[in-house]
């Protein structure tokens, strides 16, 4: 374990939204619109990320949301933005499509009509994967981040993260945590799923764990008896580098979670407003709260834990038990959750066993 209580370099806070950029967004908050209309939907994940806010439904980045010149500013990937609609078009004999382009796709934003339609896009192309990631995520009240980007240089090369992301170039090999990095050929991107908060005994200290999620298919759990899961090698790799970058972490996961209790107080005051019940309302657990102020020393886990959902009881009691067994025994050890099918049920897959 790795446990670090306070850091005061600068540079390692890596995840932060300046004052302003709040300020801005809860001003925002007011009006009707698309921010608004996000706040207050309750199957929306928000994720800070380096003065931005990814807005997330199953694993897509529905909107991402920035501060150019100090101006709130929100983009999507036009996919989203396809009409759901079951029409067919007629292909004439001149080889055009009888449609209007500005009928097949939103071309302004429209109110909830157009971001249920969005989510509908999303959910299309999501995979089975992060249907159910998400499924478990939805009340999993102690999760603080989604879709962690681990970039670094691949292996034999020791180029560092490209310099709009490390920070005057000074992050280690494999060490550059952001989830707006994007991976040059020489480079290797991991992606964690999922960090969370927990107690562990002590009411002066938090621990920031993380979290890999695969479903129960996925071929990256198993293989033949004499070689090793690309599983297993992937959490080296992730525990390799949550170790050396424990620093970076805590200060950055605290001024996330100081960014996050202001969001948290946002949302809940939309969502009061739009009808939603006392007892519906978008509550996180106080850990992050106290971890941004400072009441709790924020410890880093640098072993993830696998997640592993999708399955039955006859499953679990047949070849997937024994490959999740082989994972957790020596040599591999891994730290395995094996949570079934993903439901109502199981808001507690993202806290300690």
């Amino acid at each position: 374990m790795v446990g670090v209580c306070s850091v005061n370099n600068p540079v390692s806070v890596f995840r932060a939204l300046s004052p302003s950029f709040i300020d801005a967004l809860e001003a925002l908050a007011e009006r009707a619109g698309w921010w608004q209309d996000v706040l207050a939907h309750p199957d929306l994940i928000l994720a800070v990320r380096r003065e931005a806010v990814n807005v997330y439904h199953r694993g897509a980045s529905i909107f991402r949301v920035t501060f150019p010149n100090g101006t709130v500013t929100a983009e999507t990937h036009a996919k989203y933005l396809l009409r759901q609609r079951q029409t067919t078009v007629r292909l004439d004999p001149a080889g055009g499509f009888g449609i209007d382009p500005a009928s097949a796709v939103w071309t302004d934003y429209a109110g909830p009509a157009t971001l249920a339609e969005m989510l509908r896009a999303a959910s299309a192309l999501a995979g089975l994967e992060k249907t159910g990631l998400h499924r478990l995520l939805r009340n999993a009240t102690n999760v603080i981040d989604v879709e962690i980007a681990l970039t670094g240089s691949t292996p034999g090369n020791t180029t560092t993260g490209n310099d709009e992301h490390n920070n005057e170039g000074v992050e280690a090999d494999a060490a550059l945590l952001d989830g707006t990095a994007v991976a040059s050929p020489t480079q290797r991107q991991d992606r964690l799923d999922v960090a969370s908060l927990e107690e562990r005994g002590n009411p002066d200290e938090a621990w920031l764990v993380f979290h890999e999620a695969k479903i129960a298919a996925n071929p990256e759990l198993r293989a033949a008896p004499d070689n090793v899961p690309a599983i297993v090698e992937q959490v080296a790799r992730y525990t390799e580098t949550l170790t050396r970058e424990a620093d970076r972490l805590v200060a950055g996961y605290q001024a996330l979670c100081q960014d996050l209790t202001r969001l948290d107080a946002l949302r809940q005051r939309v969502q009061g407003t739009t009808g939603v019940s006392e007892a519906d309302l978008w509550r996180r657990d106080p850990l992050a709260a106290e971890v941004a102020k400072g009441k709790r020393c924020l410890r880093v886990d640098p072993r993830p834990r696998l997640v592993v959902f999708g399955f039955d009881a006859n499953q679990r009691n047949g070849i997937l038990g024994g490959h999740l067994n082989r994972l957790q025994a020596e040599p591999f050890s891994l730290a395995v959750r094996a949570i079934g099918n993903p439901g109502a049920g199981t808001s507690n897959a993202f806290r300690r066993p």
